[in-house]
């Protein structure tokens, strides 16, 4: 019986465009590098960066720099923003401190690259349009390392209207799996966990932590999650599915119970 369902944002509701030629599974070349190359001109135009050779140097270590943190991150389930992530990265190239309005704006313009190539996945709207017709709540829980971002890309692909309440690590300054991270979402609603499904691709961030919390886990599965071969042997979910379609199937019993 579920009343409420919590979705994971990457890889579970979007995607990068599948026309989007690349190289690498992660999609960086076509994503990350571009955006800092876009970042470290947009600092070069407002005075923060010299030298077209600085600029080179910038992008080869903002991009350390994130990987840095992420795994960091990772480690210890406390976010770091992309905006923390700048500011060091300015830091070590020698930069005087920016302020805040100047690292919001340049964040901006390094997630521009990716947030145009960002798509709905195949069946997401509906799958939406079918929970808010019954009446189940609709949360977001998401790891990102910058909110303002991922509310851009769920306003412009018409996603945002559904989600109460919308969380993102970044502004939260916690991760998934950490209890801390479900609970911005669990404790608004304030309903038992049996009753609210947790759905997105990754067995460690999503499954894991909503198995530990008594929530139905389903394992989102249209996009393979690089980390979830170390995880398969004892995290198991309650249902996965392998697109949109399959996850109104599995639903679909679940909602009719509701009362």
């Amino acid at each position: 019986m579920l009343r409420a369902v919590i979705f994971d944002y990457g890889n579970t509701l979007i995607g990068i465009d599948p026309s989007t030629p690349s190289r690498r599974t992660d999609y960086a070349d076509v994503v990350a590098r571009p955006g800092a190359e876009r970042l470290a001109s947009h600092l070069a135009e407002r005075g923060l960066l010299d030298a077209r050779a600085e600029q080179m140097r910038f992008i080869g270590l903002y991009l350390k720099t994130r990987e840095k943190n992420r795994l960091a991150a990772e480690v210890a389930g406390d976010e770091i923003t992309a905006e923390a992530s700048l500011a060091e990265a300015l830091a070590e190239v020698g930069t005087p401190p920016a302020g805040s309005a100047l690292l919001h704006e340049a964040i901006s313009v390094y997630f521009t690259a990716e947030e145009e190539r960002i798509v709905a996945l195949d069946g997401a709207m509906e799958t939406l349009e079918m929970l808010r017709a019954t009446g189940v709540r609709i949360g977001l829980l998401s790891n990102a390392t910058d909110g303002r971002y991922v509310e851009r890309v769920a306003s412009r692909l018409g996603m945002r209207p559904f989600f109460d309440p919308f969380v993102v690590s970044a502004d939260i300054g916690v991760r998934k799996p950490r209890a801390e991270a479900f609970h911005a979402v669990l404790d608004r609603w304030a309903l038992p966990a049996e009753d609210v499904a947790m759905v997105g691709d990754s067995l460690y961030h999503d499954v894991a932590g909503a198995n530990r919390l008594g929530l139905y886990s389903v394992h989102f599965t249209q996009i393979a999650n690089p980390g979830d071969p170390a995880y398969r042997d004892h995290v198991a979910p309650r249902a996965a599915a392998s697109s949109h379609a399959a996850l109104r199937a599995a639903m679909t019993p679940l909602l009719n119970a509701a009362p």
